[in-house]
């Protein structure tokens, strides 16, 4: 088992796919998985107004390199944020 990570990255929040609508993914660019030390399939907190957890994905190759969080209304609902908003990670 890890310990608790404590470092944080801002990103924005656009909308999940539908594939992942209900299933508690956020996709996002393995680089800045890797600039917070998690892996496939980790459990990250997302922060808007309020904290809420996610499964981390990896973003297609489409939507890389672009500093967002993919995420579902229920994630977006939890966190109490919006689309284009920022979150930390």
């Amino acid at each position: 088992m890890t310990g608790i990570n404590t470092r944080l990255l801002g990103l924005t929040v656009a909308e999940a796919l539908p594939k992942d609508v209900g299933r508690g993914i956020a996709r996002m660019d393995p680089k800045d998985m890797s600039s917070l030390g998690v892996q496939v399939g980790d459990i990250a907190q997302v922060v808007g107004k309020r904290a809420t957890a996610a499964k981390v994905m990896p973003a297609y190759s489409e939507d890389r390199d672009k500093g967002i969080i993919q995420i579902d209304g229920i994630i977006r609902e939890n966190a109490q944020t919006s689309l284009g908003e920022q979150v930390q990670v």
